[in-house]
C-alpha cells in the first residue's frame, strides 16, 4: 500500500483553493461585461466550428485569405439554400399562426360572453360581481397594452440592436478564423520555455472541451427539434411541425429551460384550435417528460461526457451557474468548469510524477486522473500495455526518474502538436 505523500497532497490542496479563487474572481468580474463576453464566445465557437475547413484548404496550398472567404461563402450560401427552400412551409406556417391567433381574437368577446353567461346561470354568480371583476381585469390589461405601444421604439431598438451583434460575431468570428493561428502562436510564445509543455497541454485540453461541448449542444438541439416537431405531427398540429421545431431547436441553445421555452408555442397553438384540452393535456405531458430526460439524462450525459464531466458535476455546475449569473452562467458554466477540471487534473498528474510530455504522449482524456505510479507491477511513471499502444510507447521502456531537458520537452510538444494546429 503506497503511503500519503502529505507535503504533496498539501500543494495539491492549495493549488485547488488557488484555481478556486480565480475563477471565481473571474466570475466577479467577467460578470459586468456579459454582452461582450458572449459576443467574444459566440464568434470563437463560430470560428471553431469553421477553421477546420479552413486548415483543409490551405493544407492544399490555399491563401488562407482565400480559403477562409471560400468558407464563409460557402457556409453563407448553404445557410441561404436551406432558408430558400424551407422559407414556403415557414411562410404558410406563419400565415396559418397569424390566421389562427386572428380567428381566436375575434372570437374573444363571443366566449368571454357565453362564460359569463355560464358564470351568472350555473355558478349563480351575480352580474355586479362579474362586471367588477371584468373591469378590474381590464384596467391592467389596458395598461399592458399601451406600455407595449410605448415602448414599441425600444422594441425596434433592441431588434437592431440584436442585429448588429450577430453581425458583430460574423465579423470576429472571420477574423479568428483567418488569423486565430497567429493569436494562438503569440499568446504561447509569451508562456516561459520551461513551460512550455504544459502551455500546450492545457490548450489541447481546452480545444478538445470546447469542440465537444459546442458539438454536444448542437446534438441536443437537434434532438429537442425534433422531437418537438413529431410531437406536433402526432397530436394533430403537423402545419405547424416545421416552424415549432426551428424554434425548439434554437430555443434549445439556452441550458436547462430550453424544452421549457420549446413548448410554449405548440402549446398556446393547441390552446387556440379547436377541441384543445385532450391534445393541450398531451402536449404538456409529452414536454414535461422531454424537458425531465433532456435536463437529467441526455443533458448531464451527452454535454458532459462531451467535456469529461459525471452528469452530477454537469447538472451542479448548470445550477451554480444559473443562480449566479442567470441564463448566461449556465450557458457557460459547464464548459468553465470542464477547463477547470483539466487544470487540476493536470496539477494532480504532475504532483504524482507524470511530466507534461507523458500526458501529451497519452492521447487520453485530460480530465481522466489515471494514477502513473506502481500500476499493476509496473515501474514508476509506466502506461498499461493499452495505454502505451495507443500513444505509441513502449510500455517495456522506463522512463527516466530526472526530469527532462527544457529544450527537449519543447521540442517534443511542438512536434506532438505540429499536425493538430497547423
Amino acid at each position: 500500500m503506497d503511503r500519503i505523500n502529505w507535503p504533496r497532497t498539501r500543494d495539491i490542496l492549495i493549488c485547488v483553493i488557488c484555481v478556486g479563487i480565480i475563477f471565481w474572481a473571474s466570475w466577479s468580474i467577467l460578470g459586468q461585461f456579459v454582452e461582450a463576453i458572449v459576443i467574444l464566445l459566440l464568434s470563437m465557437a463560430v470560428a471553431f466550428l469553421i477553421t477546420p475547413a479552413v486548415n483543409f484548404l490551405v493544407r492544399f496550398g490555399a491563401p488562407r485569405l482565400l480559403a477562409a472567404l471560400l468558407v464563409y461563402l460557402a457556409v453563407f450560401s448553404l445557410l441561404g439554400w436551406v432558408a430558400y427552400a424551407l422559407i414556403a412551409s415557414l411562410v404558410q406556417q406563419v400565415g396559418a399562426f397569424s390566421s389562427t391567433i386572428t380567428s381566436f381574437a375575434g372570437s374573444v368577446p363571443d366566449r368571454l360572453k357565453s362564460f359569463i353567461d355560464f358564470l351568472e346561470n350555473n355558478a349563480h354568480i351575480p352580474a355586479t360581481t362579474v362586471d367588477t371583476t371584468i373591469q378590474r381585469v381590464q384596467s391592467p390589461l389596458l395598461d399592458f397594452a399601451t406600455s407595449m405601444a410605448t415602448n414599441a421604439p425600444n422594441i425596434i431598438l433592441l431588434i437592431t440592436n440584436v442585429f448588429v451583434q450577430i453581425l458583430l460575431v460574423a465579423v470576429l468570428s472571420f477574423y479568428f478564423t483567418l488569423d486565430g493561428k497567429r493569436i494562438r502562436d503569440s499568446l504561447v510564445s509569451i508562456a516561459p520555455k520551461r513551460s512550455l509543455p504544459n502551455v500546450l497541454l492545457f490548450e489541447d485540453a481546452l480545444n478538445r472541451v470546447v469542440g465537444n461541448y459546442i458539438r454536444g449542444q448542437l446534438t441536443l438541439a437537434v434532438i429537442v427539434g425534433v422531437c418537438t416537431g413529431l410531437f406536433c405531427v402526432f397530436t394533430g398540429l403537423g402545419n405547424y411541425a416545421l416552424i415549432c421545431g426551428a424554434l425548439a431547436f434554437m430555443f434549445e441553445t439556452i441550458p436547462m429551460v430550453g424544452p421549457g421555452l420549446a413548448s410554449i408555442t405548440p402549446i398556446l397553438l393547441s390552446l387556440l384550435l379547436k377541441d384543445p384540452y385532450p391534445r393541450t393535456l398531451i402536449l404538456i405531458g409529452l414536454f414535461v417528460a422531454l424537458q425531465m430526460v433532456e435536463s437529467n439524462v441526455l443533458g448531464p450525459r451527452i454535454v458532459g461526457h462531451a467535456v469529461g464531466l459525471h452528469p452530477v458535476a454537469a447538472i451542479l455546475s448548470l445550477l451554480v451557474g444559473a443562480q449566479l449569473f442567470g441564463v448566461f452562467g449556465a450557458l457557460l458554466a459547464t464548459p468553465i468548469v470542464a477547463a477547470a477540471w483539466v487544470v487540476v487534473a493536470s496539477i494532480y498528474r504532475s504532483a504524482r510524477g507524470e511530466s507534461a510530455d507523458q500526458m501529451l504522449a497519452r492521447k487520453r482524456a485530460p480530465w481522466q486522473i489515471r494514477r502513473p505510479v506502481e500500476r499493476f507491477g509496473r515501474g514508476r511513471g509506466q502506461l498499461s500495455d493499452e495505454e502505451g499502444e495507443s500513444s505509441n510507447i513502449d510500455p517495456s521502456s522506463e522512463p527516466s526518474e530526472s526530469e527532462p531537458s527544457t529544450e527537449d520537452a519543447s521540442n517534443a510538444s511542438k512536434t506532438d502538436y505540429s499536425h493538430e494546429m497547423s
